[in-house]
């Protein structure tokens, strides 16, 4: 038998011997085979460190090993501690997978792989939870073509200063895009606005205005209207309604259009 083939039979040895260490004292019995993929990383790790121990750093192939686990872990819900005990739980076989390297060095080497796989663990989730809010954004605010020239753009739930300026961004392009004359913007579904969330929508008119396009807000609560009384918010030469179907009717007015109920003729 070829020395490749000691090799590898003694990393499947080790492997199996991971795996039941796992499944006895961090998983729970099965748990750890129930994890997609999580088998195979294991043993590309084993034959990552047996490969490539670097003198510092992580070389080559174990970062994108650390990857995949943090990626196969947060896919799989565990939480950053579980991730980071799949890393460390390669410990007691370091120097078994690679006598060439001094002890030290591989230990050092596993407190570089567990904080690599930590961050890579939280960039991920980062991303899904940006990726998350932006769905979330384009669900709680739709954009809407009522009629040839007029969008509507229905507002729900709290509104802060950073959700209202990727909203009105977001608004501001679709009038370009779509060359709409009218724009009604309904608030019903909004339960407080403060000062900056209320110049950010002066500032949205007057942008809307400076594209040729006109705002009528509508759905102002008495409860909204009277903070903006208090906090000295001027809407200015805004036109508003009270509820959104007057402002589709004055939408269609001003684009010298009518909704015409022919069974009363």
């Amino acid at each position: 038998m070829s020395k490749e083939n000691n090799v590898e039979g003694t990393l499947v040895d080790l492997h199996e011997e991971w795996l039941r260490e796992m499944e006895s004292t961090v998983w729970g019995k099965g748990e750890i085979r129930s994890i997609s993929q999580m088998e195979l990383l294991g043993m590309k790790m084993f034959k990552a460190i047996e490969k490539d121990t670097p003198t510092e750093g992580l070389g080559a192939e174990l970062p994108e090993v650390l990857k995949e686990i943090a990626k196969v872990g947060l896919q799989g819900g565990l939480t950053p501690r579980e991730t980071a005990m799949i890393t460390f739980s390669f410990r007691p076989f370091l120097n078994r997978i690679n006598s060439n390297v001094s002890l030290e060095r591989l230990n050092q080497l596993l407190d570089e792989m567990g904080i690599f796989a930590l961050e890579h663990f939280f960039e991920s989730s980062d991303n899904i939870i940006h990726a998350q809010r932006q769905d979330l954004l384009e669900l709680s605010t739709p954009i809407i073509k009522l009629w040839e020239g007029i969008l509507a753009l229905p507002l729900i739930g709290t509104l802060d200063s950073k959700r209202t300026q990727e909203v009105m961004e977001k608004l501001l392009n679709a009038i370009v895009n779509q060359g709409s004359k009218v724009i009604i913007l309904d608030i019903t579904g909004v339960s407080t606005v403060d000062t900056l969330v209320a110049n950010y929508i002066l500032k949205t008119a007057a942008a809307v205005n400076l594209l040729g396009a006109k705002l009528i807000i509508t759905g102002i609560s008495p409860e909204i209207a009277q903070t903006m009384v208090h906090l000295g918010v001027d809407l200015g030469n805004i036109v508003t309604r009270a509820v959104m179907a007057d402002g589709v009717e004055l939408a269609l007015a001003l684009l010298k259009k009518k909704i015409v109920d022919h069974n009363k003729e």
